[in-house]
């Protein structure tokens, strides 16, 4: 599980998951904690979700969120003006949350694909194996690739190498899914 100060983390994430449900907005959890249920865990004090929602939407969730005790970074948002009503980034008193929306195709798909995992005491929707390691290589950056490779490794034969090779034709990184298989 990933380190946080205290269990201000884990409180985050049933507070975040609450709201999301409380709101009926589809979710998954991405990023490091998807990484702690499906590769090796490494440190972190934010919480990442890809949720299905319009930019209205993720409006009105911000809201709901603030509702619940979060704040929403007004500073981050005026710094990335790029991602407004694309990306939302809060506060939970030591803990980042940011809200994304999906950008393509294959974010889309995440929902279709998910799967329950239990993490601390809570059961929740994290992204299947197959989807982070494609997401991570749509990415391309040293941290990504590794955290591509720890899924492989820890998931190996359960893994749909189908599946994965046909979206990473779609996605345009059939190379980089080679080589990560070949290692």
């Amino acid at each position: 599980m990933p380190v946080s100060s205290g269990s201000s983390l884990l409180d985050a994430l049933k507070r975040s998951t609450d709201v999301l449900r409380k709101e009926r907005v589809p979710y998954v959890l991405i990023g490091a904690w998807a990484l702690t249920a499906w590769g090796k865990p490494r440190a972190t004090l934010d919480l990442d979700f890809l949720v299905l929602v319009n930019a209205a939407g993720l409006d009105r969730l911000g809201s709901q969120m603030t509702q619940s005790g979060m704040i929403v970074d007004e500073e981050w948002l005026d710094l990335n003006p790029m991602l407004r009503g694309s990306q939302l980034h809060l506060r939970f008193k030591t803990a980042a949350i940011d809200l994304l929306r999906p950008r393509d195709l294959h974010d889309r798909q995440v929902f279709r694909h998910k799967r329950r995992k239990r993490l601390g005491d809570g059961s929740y929707w994290v992204v299947a194996p197959e989807d982070f390691i494609l997401q991570k290589l749509k990415v391309r950056r040293p941290r990504d690739f590794e955290d591509a490779l720890s899924v492989l490794e820890r998931s190996g034969a359960g893994l749909d190498r189908g599946y994965l090779r046909r979206w990473a034709r779609r996605l345009g990184i059939a190379s980089e899914l080679d080589y990560l298989l070949s290692l």
